[in-house]
């Protein structure tokens, strides 16, 4: 599924969600909302119950306006069913930050050696067809009095500065499935090679003057995870 957001004013960030993620619906009106996480329930439960469907979709309604209120400019859910028969799911949010203008490589660098700072996560630089990013790989354990036992979640976390400069745009994906991170790393790296930045030619606002129509680092880019 082919998804566009506006990243600042002129100008469009596109990239391709790939079929196991079934969208989240954000920032539309309460009418249009009921009915976007009633078709997202009936995704989830094919084959099930009313009851299953409409628990669902009222636990999605109430994640969509959280989502919404941080921030989130899409979040989709990924659902696949695996070989040896369970279900695997993962969360998929992204979002559009200001930082400073400035060539994207340079962002890049300073968001890499800031990132490998903190020593629990794994950090790399990397090259896609729109421009340097950087990948993160990180663990995080939920427990307390609400859940039966400790559970782990896996967080892979893809930051693609804009070649216009002045934005971020980081793709967050988090699951508990950690049987199934091959997958999920693959999936990121289908999003990462599909990030494509352009110019908005509905928008009334403008890009730098002597920016590209179509920034690209050219040449052959490697895959997301080295």
């Amino acid at each position: 599924m082919s998804t566009s957001l506006h990243e600042a004013p002129g100008v469009l960030v596109e990239f391709e969600s790939p079929d196991v993620f079934h969208e989240i619906p954000l920032h539309l009106p309460p009418d249009a909302l009921d009915a976007q996480v009633s078709e997202l329930a009936a995704r989830i439960w094919p084959g099930g119950t009313d009851f299953q469907r409409e628990a669902t979709a009222a636990v999605y309604r109430e994640v969509a306006g959280s989502l919404d209120a941080d921030g989130v400019l899409h979040a989709a859910l990924g659902l696949f069913a695996t070989e040896d028969d369970r279900i695997s799911t993962a969360n998929l949010l992204v979002r559009i930050e200001e930082t400073e203008p400035g060539d994207p490589g340079i962002a890049a660098a300073a968001l890499h050696e800031l990132l490998s700072l903190e020593p629990h996560r794994d950090v790399h630089k990397v090259d896609l067809e729109c421009g340097p990013a950087v990948v993160s790989f990180h663990a995080t354990e939920v427990d307390g009095e609400q859940v039966a036992a400790p559970f782990a979640f896996l967080h892979i976390e893809l930051y693609v500065p804009s070649p216009f400069g002045g934005y971020l745009v980081v793709f967050s994906l988090s699951t508990p499935s950690l049987a199934d991170l091959p997958v999920y790393v693959s999936l990121m790296s289908e999003i990462g090679e599909s990030v494509h930045f352009a110019r908005d030619r509905g928008a009334s606002g403008g890009v730098p003057e002597g920016s590209p129509e179509q920034p690209s680092a050219g040449g052959d880019a490697r895959s997301v995870f080295g």
